[in-house]
């Protein structure tokens, strides 16, 4: 009898080993995909910057590339969040507040490039308001991760 148990507690290992294996498979396939979008968002955004860099005002076009290049920030950060918890089986708090708060930068930037289109209008308040919002989002998130830091 003894024999059997020792079969049946296997079982369970053998399972557990095996969903692992497949959850491992399924986060680097994941970083494959994060890495082939990351490289092609950065060539995308190179190619419309040099594309387009001599029709319309400049500023608008650094301002696109500065975007696409903020994107591809948050897939890196992505990325590494996923490499991460391959080499610790950890999931890491921190790369999601970079994000978050890369991403909140991402939305102020394209706000300031389109608020003086807005102004005069009663939509520039609502725009302003939404500034006000996004810059006390991006100090909550700073403070978070430095009081993560701290612990």
């Amino acid at each position: 009898m003894s024999g059997d148990r020792g079969s049946d507690e296997e079982g369970p290992n053998r399972a557990a080993v095996g969903l692992r294996y497949a959850e491992e498979g399924f986060y680097i396939a994941v970083a494959v995909a994060l890495a082939l979008a990351g490289a092609a968002l950065f060539l995308h955004s190179l190619y419309r910057f040099v594309a387009n860099a001599q029709q319309g005002p400049f500023i608008e076009h650094v301002l696109e590339l500065l975007d696409g290049l903020l994107l591809v920030f948050i897939v890196a950060e992505l990325l590494h969040t996923v490499r991460a918890l391959l080499d610790t089986n950890v999931l890491a708090t921190e790369p999601f507040l970079i994000i978050g708060i890369v991403a909140a930068i991402r939305r102020l930037l394209v706000i300031s490039a389109e608020a003086p289109d807005f102004l005069g209008e009663a939509s520039f308040r609502d725009l302003m308001l939404e500034m006000g919002i996004l810059i006390g989002a991006v100090l909550a998130l700073g403070l978070t991760i430095r009081l993560l830091r701290r612990r």
